[in-house]
């Protein structure tokens, strides 16, 4: 995998990322903080971890891999039936949302 450089990526995100934090957009990160992230000794390796997983990922037209999900309802906490999506295969569709409700 090619050498990943921090710095050259936010330099090339830099005008992008100031017009979003300009737009509220960055729900409180600056553009800043994010340089100084960028900077710490294990910025490449976690940047080249992540780019190696979406590099992976499933492609448009391609059938999603099949997972397992625990249900979560209002005071379950997960304690239900889990959801595979293999078994709905065939059936209605399935929308998954993908949130941070904290």
């Amino acid at each position: 995998m090619a050498s990943i450089d921090p710095k050259a990526l936010l330099a090339g995100m830099r005008a992008r990322l100031e017009r979003d934090q300009a737009e509220g957009r960055l729900d409180g990160l600056t553009v800043e903080a994010l340089a100084n992230a960028m900077a710490h000794p294990k910025a490449p390796d976690v940047i080249a971890e992540t780019l190696a997983l979406d590099a992976q990922a499933v492609k448009e037209g391609e059938p999603a891999p099949d997972f397992t999900l625990p249900w979560l309802s209002e005071g379950s906490a997960g304690t239900g039936p889990a959801l595979t999506l293999s078994a709905h295969f065939g059936r209605r569709p399935v929308a998954l949302v993908f949130g941070s409700y904290t």
